[in-house]
């Protein structure tokens, strides 16, 4: 099934410095009217929460395939190059892809590491990207807070820290 946007973006994230700068990569299209994401009642404000991160990357992926690129924006760390890009750039990324579909393809491995969980969920993305059909399978890394000590309850939400695809 084809959701455009969704994979796209984690894509455009790892291409983008191929590109040397958005305006060479993005093509003359116009992006999706975004749409509300569906409402959970257990969701904080940003719509990420210290759960199971495999949801959290379905959540990103469907945020992505309903145009609420501000909202899939919001689930990126904030020390991350696509954060720190703005949410203007990420949003123009999106213009290169007329469809993808992303998907979770296993359990979430989680670690710690002085005080920080990561997860790496594992993650197959396919579309097409400037009418060129794409495939990748690899990895989405999300972070947060190991509920220690002075850990805000802001941080204890998982936040995507990477996103690594290989050709398949």
């Amino acid at each position: 099934m084809h959701r455009p946007g969704r994979q796209d973006v984690m894509l455009a994230f790892l291409l983008l410095p191929l590109c040397g700068s958005l305006a060479a990569c993005a093509p003359e299209a116009t992006m999706p009217e975004p749409q509300p994401a569906p409402a959970a009642a257990t969701t904080p404000r940003g719509g990420v929460s210290a759960g199971d991160p495999a949801s959290i990357s379905e959540r990103y992926f469907h945020r992505l395939e309903t145009g609420a690129f501000d909202q899939a924006y919001d689930i990126w760390a904030t020390d991350t190059p696509t954060h720190e890009g703005g949410r203007d750039l990420f949003a123009t990324s999106m213009l290169a892809y007329q469809s993808f579909d992303g998907e979770v393809t296993g359990a979430a491995r989680t670690e710690g590491a002085a005080g920080t969980l990561y997860a790496k969920v594992p993650i197959r993305v396919s579309g097409t990207r400037r009418g060129e059909p794409f495939s990748h399978a690899g990895t989405m890394t999300l972070k947060r807070c190991n509920d220690v000590p002075g850990c805000s309850e802001q941080a204890r939400h998982w936040r995507i820290h990477a996103i690594d695809l290989d050709r398949e």
